[in-house]
């Protein structure tokens, strides 16, 4: 298969780390969005998750398109939605503001590592 447009190698290790974190994320949300008590908490977490979903399913994408192999990243498998709830009320929501400023030091640190824009 000859692209005619190839990412380059720093580009793929950025969606692979990308990949990496988002499916992490997505892991945690979903923990923490079986486990509040607070619809409002709920809905935040699930539209997070609803977000980070979409840019995994364009990083396959991408993949798939760049003749990539899918890394497994972290599945269902990763996380026992039955275990006891760790945290108090609140904790969810400053674990996603937290998240969002991390979040935005990392895509600032991957413009960096890409070429293709």
């Amino acid at each position: 298969m000859s692209l005619t447009n190839p990412i380059s190698s720093s580009e793929v290790g950025t969606l692979w780390l990308t990949y990496q974190e988002k499916t992490l994320i997505m892991r945690i949300l979903e923990y923490l969005m079986k486990k509040t008590d607070d619809d409002e908490a709920r809905n935040i977490l699930g539209g997070l998750w609803q977000e980070l979903n979409y840019y995994v399913m364009e990083i396959e994408r991408i993949f798939k398109q760049q003749g990539i192999v899918i890394h497994i990243g972290f599945n269902k498998q990763d996380v026992n939605l039955e275990a006891p709830k760790l945290y108090d009320n609140g904790f969810d929501v400053m674990f996603v503001r937290i998240l969002k400023d991390v979040s935005m030091g990392m895509y600032t640190i991957n413009m960096n590592m890409v070429t293709m824009m």
